[in-house]
């Protein structure tokens, strides 16, 4: 199976780095403050993904995006075959929740993506409330909500990527199984 492409989006400044660098084990998790310049690949592998009831082991792309308005223009080639979005954010502000919506347009709407294949993470660090609120904007309604403490609650977050993984690529392997019946199924037909 090709590595599953997850894309995480969020407005500047909410942590999709830090939360990034987490999931891939990566060890350039920096104190300081950088903003993501266009987007960071990082590619690693999970193990023990329960894909259809069998453990299994999932490669990933994660795409680090940032979420500067500046590189806009670099949408469409981060969004080309996009399978997951994880949407980040870290505060309950109006002008961070519309930031959010026109990302959920984007790469969600136009790219035809289903609701389960997204997941949203709010990134608290140590001085934040770990509450969730209750609901984003109706925009988000059907997409799961997941707190995340990096420093406090590793594990959990690794737990919450791992399902949220398994849900995207059982649908993957789901989607594909159709598409090989549906060539099976005209092939037949025009073999009759």
């Amino acid at each position: 199976m090709q590595p599953v492409k997850i894309v995480v989006i969020g407005p500047v400044g909410t942590g999709k780095t830090t939360i990034a660098n987490f999931l891939a084990d990566a060890t350039d998790i920096a104190s300081d403050y950088r903003p993501t310049q266009g987007v960071r690949i990082l590619e690693f592998d999970t193990a023990n993904v329960n894909v259809k009831n069998k453990h299994t082991k999932v490669d990933v792309e994660l795409w680090d995006c940032s979420g500067d308005k500046k590189f806009e223009d670099c949408w469409p080639a981060i969004r080309q075959e996009t399978q997951g979005v994880i949407f980040v954010y870290n505060q309950n502000s109006n002008d961070q929740i519309k930031m959010l919506e026109r990302f959920h347009d984007y790469f969600v709407v136009q790219a035809k993506l289903e609701s389960k294949s997204c997941v949203v993470f709010f990134f608290n660090s140590n001085e934040q409330s770990t509450d969730v609120p209750k609901r984003i904007s109706n925009t988000f309604a059907k997409i799961s909500q997941v707190n995340c403490n990096v420093e406090e609650g590793g594990n959990k977050l690794k737990t919450d990527f791992q399902a949220f993984l398994s849900t995207l690529t059982t649908r993957l392997q789901e989607k594909s199984e159709q598409e090989e019946n549906n060539i099976l199924r005209d092939n037949q037909t025009l073999l009759k």
